[in-house]
């Protein structure tokens, strides 16, 4: 019997725009490569400290007008107030924080994540991700552990409080809707992040998705607005 083609799942596209949108590039990166390395001194990887916070704008973008009844998640976007991370614990090379992404009226969605900064993994995988070690430079892997991702680009970010060194990387993953057999209706992600060199804190997230069937392309952007650890 003839199998016939269907578009994206778009219940899935809402899932993973209003969801998992910040953990997308993250979570490709951790299991895409297995790379062979022992662990470095734990010590070195943390830069952030207890009570640090970091607050985000967040918006959408569309390249076609979208019905809001198929697709109710990606215009919430910019029903956003703020995104809010607060670190809330440190053990060795993991980071413990909270999440709060409050909307215009008043709604709260709180999280809890944990990253291990060797590696990268996360105990929530749809929970923000985007937290690194201190100090990398060009062509540093962004995790040292079961990664090959390198940072790109190593850049001076200008601030209230003065400038601040930051890293850059960017990725790009193609990947396939499960329920066509023939792999032709597909999202391209293209990924660009900025994070605080210091901190290891994203600053910025700019993630493209581009769909084929239906064609559409869809931006997403997280931009960092306030700190408690430096004058935005």
């Amino acid at each position: 019997m003839p199998v016939k083609k269907k578009g994206i799942n778009k219940k899935l596209i809402v899932a993973i725009i209003l969801v998992a949108i910040i953990a997308v590039a993250a979570a490709a990166i951790v299991f895409t490569h297995q790379k062979s390395s022992s662990s470095p001194s734990t010590s070195k990887l943390v830069g952030v400290q207890v009570g640090d916070t970091f607050t985000y704008s967040v918006t959408g973008s569309c390249s076609n007008p979208v019905p809001n009844t198929d697709y109710p998640g990606f215009y919430e976007l910019n029903e956003t107030q703020y995104y809010k991370v607060t670190v809330t614990g440190i053990e060795g090379p993991s980071v413990m924080l909270t999440t709060d992404w409050v909307f215009k009226n008043g709604t709260d969605i709180p999280q809890q994540q944990t990253i291990d900064l060797s590696n990268g993994a996360v105990t929530d995988q749809y929970g923000f991700a985007f937290l690194y070690p201190t100090n990398l430079k060009v062509n540093d892997l962004i995790y040292p552990i079961n990664n090959t991702v390198p940072i790109n680009e190593t850049l001076t970010q200008p601030y209230s409080s003065g400038n601040r060194e930051s890293d850059y990387y960017h990725v790009s993953t193609t990947q396939y809707y499960a329920n066509d057999p023939t792999q032709s209706t597909q999202r391209t992600l293209y990924d660009e992040v900025y994070f605080d060199q210091q901190t290891g804190m994203l600053t910025s997230f700019s993630e493209i998705q581009v769909y084929n069937n239906p064609q559409l392309e869809l931006q997403v952007i997280y931009y960092l607005t306030s700190s408690n650890v430096w004058d935005v």
